[in-house]
């Protein structure tokens, strides 16, 4: 059964993002590649300490542009 959480942040590294669920009992990090778009889960402790982090509210998807593979991110929601 899959969990839904309230709270995420945003890890982005120049090779990958993080999002990491911030609610209790969340552990696992989801990671996605920047390059190839793997995605794969991870933990917390392998989000490096030189990423820039900002609190988002949910994902809504990726996609790709000339520049590079863009993440489209919720970062605003009214209750």
């Amino acid at each position: 059964m899959a969990t839904a959480y309230e709270r995420y942040n945003l890890h982005t590294t120049p090779e990958k993002f993080f999002i990491e669920a911030c609610d209790d009992g969340a552990d696992a990090v989801l990671a996605i590649d920047r390059v190839s778009n793997e995605m794969t889960l991870a933990s917390k402790k392998d989000i490096p300490a030189s990423a820039v982090t900002r609190p988002i509210c949910g994902i809504m998807g990726t996609i790709r542009l000339v520049a590079g593979r863009r993440q489209f991110c919720i970062c605003q929601r009214s209750r």
